[in-house]
């Protein structure tokens, strides 16, 4: 992969949406767009706050490559996983999601209510959230669980066999249908010892509220982050946009608008191009939404490189040193079996052109077995009877010493 990155922040594509109303913001003239409550804006700053937290990590891990995430998806997934765990580690998940103090209840519902309330923002934009449950036909979905899966986060719950050949296609073919093809195969095998995932989509795909004209496209200049210069697919118009600098990030912080304007592509460019490492770990919602309070509207040339991407990692090793419990899943089965987090696979697209974006991502927690639940195993030689229980009849009765 190229030894450089276009920091774009579009995995805010949903979360910026709502995260910039703050109680000294007007509320905007659109009649779509609705004050949000105290704890809807509690939760959408603390999911902002866990994107750039996320993002700090994931660039120790990648720290001169591309990458695209949804921040969205991902505490999407594990807001699901908490309602399946021991208030121990309930409580592990909200500290590593930002939301610590606030009910488990209180998630789920604003969850809802976030979600339907970026439904409705911008009948023009496609916008595609789903979540589903697949568990091991072993063993019991724990009711209470189940019931919260539907009724919060509308997830579909599916019993299969892991065992059998059709189970992989199946969950795979789920994930790509709801994500418009764009993610494929997320998911290479089925271990012996997984019976659970939760999985969460989603998919976006909008046009500029200006396009730009694929005949004005032409290779111009993009400064790399060691200082090199490279001649990249760029595309030009005069647009609408919203342009501010955080001078505390000496960062230029540009917005443009998709659809009705309720959604933006928001851009952080660093002054420097070798200081784009340092900016991630600087940002947070609170001083995100102080840049973009004080953007100007311009309409003047504008010019940004036409791009894809595409990124896949399992994020269980960078959640953990988040601080996220991978035990204590207590309340997933009937059974309660001994169970730990196995893998958070998170995979990811994006596409920027003259017409707009394309966006899609998708996110599966893995849960495995920590230890095989005590059996019974006959294995030698031994007496064997066939009786009637209630009189103590012995009807047939035998000897094995060898089955074969």
């Amino acid at each position: 992969m190229r030894d450089f990155r276009i920091f774009l922040l579009s995995i805010l594509i949903v979360s910026v949406a709502f995260s910039c109303q703050q109680e000294d913001t007007p509320t905007p003239a659109d009649p779509l767009v609705r004050s949000l409550s105290a704890t809807e804006s509690e939760v959408a700053a603390s999911a902002n706050n866990f994107t750039f937290d996320l993002m700090t990590h994931i660039d120790e891990e990648f720290p001169n490559e591309n990458y695209f995430i949804s921040s969205f998806s991902v505490s999407t997934a594990l807001s699901m996983t908490l309602n399946g765990a021991a208030p121990a580690s309930q409580e592990g998940f909200k500290e590593v999601l930002g939301l610590e103090g606030m009910s488990t209840g209180e998630l789920n519902s604003a969850y809802q209510s976030l979600v339907q309330y970026i439904y409705g923002l911008d009948p023009s934009v496609t916008l595609a959230v789903a979540n589903s449950n697949w568990y091991s036909h072993r063993f019991t979905i724990n009711g209470d669980f189940a019931d919260i899966l539907t009724k919060y986060y509308q997830a579909e719950i599916f019993e299969r066999d892991f065992g059998n050949e059709e189970t992989l296609p199946a969950l795979n073919g789920w994930v790509e249908t709801k994500t418009n093809g764009k993610i494929k195969n997320i998911l290479d095998r089925i271990n012996p010892d997984d019976v659970m995932f939760l999985i969460n989509t989603i998919y976006f795909k909008a046009n500029w509220s200006q396009q730009f004209d694929p005949k004005a496209t032409r290779d111009l200049h993009f400064t790399l982050e060691n200082g090199q210069s490279v001649e990249v697919p760029t595309m030009m118009a005069e647009v609408k946009h919203w342009k501010s600098y955080a001078s505390e990030w000496s960062a230029q912080v540009i917005e443009i608008p998709y659809g009705n304007e309720n959604y933006a592509f928001t851009i952080i460019m660093p002054d420097d191009p070798s200081e784009i490492n340092e900016l991630i770990s600087k940002i947070n919602a609170t001083t995100l939404h102080e840049a973009l309070v004080d953007s100007t509207t311009l309409v003047r040339d504008l010019y940004l490189p036409k791009f894809k991407l595409d990124f896949k990692t399992d994020l269980k090793e960078t959640l953990v040193n988040m601080g996220m419990p991978i035990t204590g899943l207590d309340n997933l089965f009937e059974e309660n079996p001994p169970l730990a987090i196995s893998k958070v696979i998170h995979q990811s697209f994006l596409e920027v052109n003259e017409e707009g974006s394309e966006a899609a991502a998708a996110t599966v927690v893995g849960v495995e077995l920590t230890a095989m639940p005590a059996t019974t195993n006959v294995n030698q030689p031994f007496v064997f009877l066939i009786r009637e229980r209630n009189s103590g009849t012995i009807l047939f009765s035998g000897k094995l010493i060898d089955p074969r």
